[in-house]
């Protein structure tokens, strides 16, 4: 009767695992596909919002997620130094390469868009950015750990979801560069498990982009 049980129990893993990895491409991989072929040029807010509550009442349902990630205040100032060295260097380089290959781009917003600007920069973090952490960190990272086990594999695969989402904007900038930063944030949160301390790098490099000269490759008309 043992092997008999521990075979049942290894195939009804198995049909869970696959189950769950169909779950984890339907939701990160077909949804925004679909959405880009049906809703394409609507702002993605209401999908974000969407999202981030759903993510929500998944993480408050579960007794083992730890509700001090939510928040994480007391954190910031150990992750400070690990956060802004590279944020600097990237925007050092960036603002470099704009200069000398788009000198025209460069502060664009701030200079001649400065109301959509300052809002982008007052709510963007608030109504985007938590809520995009929520889901493509917290939840991510919570719900199919199993998929992906080892150490360097998911942030990698947080990133690929984070960019790939990115297509909605219909160029390849957007891509790469979310690509990039969802590296970085899947980095800063793996290792100090606090939304709101990988929210505040996501928020840097994306007010970053709007200020620079690189947010018309993710912005769709609307302040969010």
């Amino acid at each position: 009767m043992f092997p008999v049980s521990v075979a049942a129990t290894n195939a009804s893993d198995k049909i869970q695992k696959i189950l769950l990895g169909s779950e984890f491409v339907c939701i990160f991989f077909v949804l925004p596909i679909l959405f880009t072929l049906s809703i394409r040029g609507t702002h993605p807010f209401p999908f974000i919002i969407a999202g981030a509550l759903f993510a929500a009442f998944y993480l408050l349902r579960d007794k083992g997620f730890s509700r001090k990630s939510f928040g994480g205040f007391f954190s910031l100032r150990k992750y400070s130094k690990r956060i802004l060295l590279p944020f600097l260097a990237i925007s050092l380089i960036a603002i470099t390469t704009i200069a000398l290959t788009k000198p025209e781009a460069l502060f664009d917003y701030p200079r001649h868009k400065t109301a959509l600007w300052l809002a982008i920069i007052i709510f963007y973090p608030l109504f985007a950015v938590y809520p995009q952490e929520l889901f493509y960190r917290a939840f991510f990272f919570r719900r199919y750990h199993s998929l992906f086990p080892g150490k360097h594999t998911m942030p990698i695969v947080s990133a690929v979801t984070f960019g790939f989402a990115h297509i909605i904007y219909g160029n390849i900038p957007a891509v790469l560069l979310t690509l990039l930063g969802g590296y970085l944030f899947a980095i800063t949160y793996q290792h100090s498990r606090s939304i709101l301390v990988v929210s505040l790098e996501h928020a840097l490099y994306g007010c970053l982009l709007y200020t620079i000269g690189l947010g018309q490759f993710i912005h769709t008309g609307s302040p969010m």
